[in-house]
């Protein structure tokens, strides 16, 4: 049996100039290993960029190197050791330098067991599980607060929104385009929806939400992350989940200016950055819980509708993606 996988073969700018595809044998499983085929990969365009640019100061790559961190697939073999999980499961991988392969080996201690291979398990973990996990330790969400969520039509921000009404929280989602307004609606819990390319954030923000952001959950940065931390609340935090803007530019954008506990000092507030890898020990937690609201039909999973199929079409969702097109969870059928 042969795995088709799409790897890094050098650094570069371009996914294009930087990746191939190639076709290995698949090895002899281990005593305790699982054969897993891939049914659903998903899209980290901003992280891979980083990988094959050669920026992601954690990771050592290798060449060739598959990358790819989730995927949900069903077990096709198992080594003679393995006894939690059976040959047709349906199984969660989550792990950095895995998941853009038709098939994966992996220990039996990674195995997580899902109701069934689908887009939207995948969405769920564990892009789901990190928004459960930001909001509750790095943002430390209360009943009732003000939160403003950038991005907030994406795969992470669907999923926060939603939680944050849970909490009973004056919710602002931010997109920009209306085909995200209309998921931002149809989700039915933001108390303001914001079209970046229609309204002017800073504006809306210092209008609207003068020292009154609670919580700032910005994965975009730049002039974002600056409207926000213009406007948290006393004792308010700006959680940082990401800096789309920043990781697609050239270099970082150099600032000069007050440093930013001018800002936040005399209001007790924060700035914080939130790692899904940190929190490890309470990712399974996250997960049992955001399960049992899917499955009562208390959350909504959206998944982007745009269809990818194949290996061969990995490039075609992250550039996609990277454009800022999607709607949803960005996948990639097998």
């Amino acid at each position: 049996m042969r795995n088709k996988q799409l790897v890094i073969s050098k650094f570069s700018d371009d996914i294009k100039d930087a990746s191939e595809i190639i076709t290995s044998p698949i090895r002899m499983l281990g005593d305790n290993e699982i054969l897993v085929q891939n049914k659903y990969i998903g899209i980290n365009a901003l992280y891979d960029r980083e990988l094959y640019r050669g920026r992601v100061p954690y990771i050592d790559v290798q060449f060739p190197y598959i990358f790819g961190v989730e995927a949900v697939g069903v077990v096709v073999e198992t080594g003679k050791n393995v006894e939690k999980v059976n040959v047709g499961d349906a199984l969660s991988t989550v792990k950095v330098g895995t998941a853009y392969q038709e098939y994966q080996i992996i220990s039996d201690n990674d195995a997580i067991k899902i109701p069934e291979a689908t887009a939207e398990y995948l969405t769920i973990n564990p892009t789901g599980v990190s928004g459960y996990l930001a909001l509750k330790n790095t943002a430390e969400l209360k009943e009732g607060e003000t939160i403003v969520v950038s991005a907030a039509s994406g795969g992470l921000g669907h999923i926060v929104v939603q939680l944050a009404k849970r909490k009973n929280c004056h919710v602002v989602g931010i997109c920009g385009k209306p085909e995200k307004v209309e998921l931002l609606k149809k989700l039915n819990v933001c108390d303001r929806i914001i079209n970046y390319r229609e309204e002017d954030i800073a504006d809306v923000l210092n209008n609207e939400y003068a020292n009154k952001i609670n919580v700032g959950f910005d994965s975009v940065g730049s002039y974002m992350f600056d409207a926000f931390l213009a406007n948290i609340a006393p004792l308010g935090r700006l959680v940082v989940s990401g800096l789309a803007t920043e990781l697609t530019a050239a270099q970082f954008e150099q600032i000069t200016g007050p440093r930013v506990y001018e800002s936040i000092y005399w209001k007790g507030a924060s700035v914080r950055c939130f790692m899904n890898h940190l929190f490890r020990e309470q990712q399974q937690e996250g997960r049992e819980f955001l399960f049992d609201l899917y499955q009562k039909g208390a959350l909504q999973v959206k998944v982007d509708a745009t269809s990818f199929e194949g290996i061969e079409s990995i490039v075609n969702a992250s550039e996609y993606l990277l454009a800022g097109q999607s709607c949803g969870k960005v996948v990639v059928k097998i």
